[in-house]
C-alpha cells in the first residue's frame, strides 16, 4: 500500500516540513468549540469529532497536520460556551491564512466540528478571500456535511453517536430520563438522542472521512477553484432562510434572536 507524506506540524523540523510541501502542500486545520451540549455531551464535542476526522483524512491525503483550533463564533447561549467575536475570528482567519500561504502551502481544509449558521457562512466566505488574497484554495466544511445535511444536529441523535463512538466514557444518556428535550433545557436540536448508537456513529464517521478525501482530490484538480466556489454557492443558499428571518445587525444578534424563538415556553392548548 502506498503511503503519502504528511506530518503534525507540531512535531516537523523545517527540512521535513518542506519535502512535504514540494509534493503535498495542504495544510489541515481541525476546528473545535467549547460549547453547551446539554448534560450529556461533553462541552468539547465539536472538536472531539473534527480531530478524528482530520487524523484520519490527512494520512490519506498527505499533507500537514495543524493543532486543534478551540475558539468559533455563535456558540449557544450558556455560560459554558465560549466564542470569538466575528471581526475577531474573521481576523485570525485572514491572518492564519496569509502565514499558511508564505509558508509555501497551496490547499487549506479546514474542518469544522461546530456548525452554527453564522460561523459556516463566514468560514465559506473568508476560505473564497483566501483564494483572492493569497492564492490559497481552501476547503471548510462539517464532516456530516459531506454525507448529509440532515445529520447536522446539535446534541441530538447523530452528535450523540459520534460521541459513543469516539469518547463513550464521556457519554451521560441517563442523565436525560425519559421526559421530552426541550432545547431551552436540554440543547437538543435534532433527533433524539437517547436513539444514537456507536455503531451508526462510526459509519457516519467513516463517511465522512472518504467523502473528504474525495473532495480534496477534486479541490486539487485543474477547476479545483470553480468545485469550491459551486460548493459554497449551495452551501450558502441553504442558510438563506436563516439569513433573511434573524440577521439585522451581527451574527451574535442572529443566533440570540433565533435561540429565543427555538426555546420559547410552548403554548398550553
Amino acid at each position: 500500500m502506498t503511503t503519502v507524506p504528511w506530518g503534525r506540524y507540531t512535531e516537523l523540523h523545517p527540512d521535513r516540513m518542506a519535502e512535504i510541501l514540494t509534493t503535498h502542500p495542504l495544510a489541515i486545520l481541525p476546528w473545535g468549540a467549547l460549547e453547551w451540549h446539554g448534560s450529556h455531551l461533553p462541552l468539547g464535542m465539536d472538536g472531539i469529532a473534527a480531530q478524528y476526522v482530520a487524523d484520519a483524512v490527512v494520512t490519506r491525503t498527505g499533507g500537514v497536520l495543524l493543532p486543534m483550533t478551540w475558539w468559533p463564533m455563535t456558540t449557544l447561549p450558556h455560560r459554558f460556551s465560549l466564542a470569538l467575536k466575528t471581526a475577531t475570528l474573521l481576523q485570525m482567519l485572514e491572518d492564519m491564512y496569509e502565514n499558511l500561504a508564505r509558508a509555501g502551502f497551496r490547499q487549506v481544509l479546514l474542518i469544522s466540528g461546530h456548525y452554527a449558521q453564522g460561523h459556516e457562512i463566514e468560514l465559506m466566505k473568508s476560505a473564497q478571500r483566501a483564494f483572492e488574497q493569497h492564492g490559497l484554495l481552501v476547503l471548510t466544511l462539517p464532516p456530516a456535511a459531506v454525507v448529509n445535511e440532515d445529520y447536522l444536529d446539535h446534541a441530538g441523535r447523530w452528535e450523540t453517536a459520534q460521541t459513543l463512538a469516539l469518547r463513550p466514557d464521556l457519554v451521560r444518556l441517563e442523565r436525560l430520563g425519559l421526559a421530552p428535550l426541550h432545547p431551552r433545557d436540554w440543547a437538543v436540536l435534532g433527533e433524539d438522542p437517547r436513539s444514537a448508537t456507536a455503531a451508526e456513529g462510526q459509519k457516519l464517521l467513516d463517511d465522512a472521512v472518504s467523502g473528504i478525501v474525495h473532495w480534496v482530490e477534486r479541490m486539487r484538480q485543474a477547476d479545483g477553484k470553480t468545485f469550491l466556489e459551486e460548493l459554497y454557492a449551495r452551501r450558502t443558499a441553504g442558510y438563506a432562510d436563516y439569513a433573511d428571518a434573524f440577521l439585522r445587525t451581527s451574527w451574535e444578534q442572529a443566533l440570540n434572536d433565533w435561540w429565543r424563538q427555538r426555546t420559547a415556553p410552548e403554548e398550553k392548548t
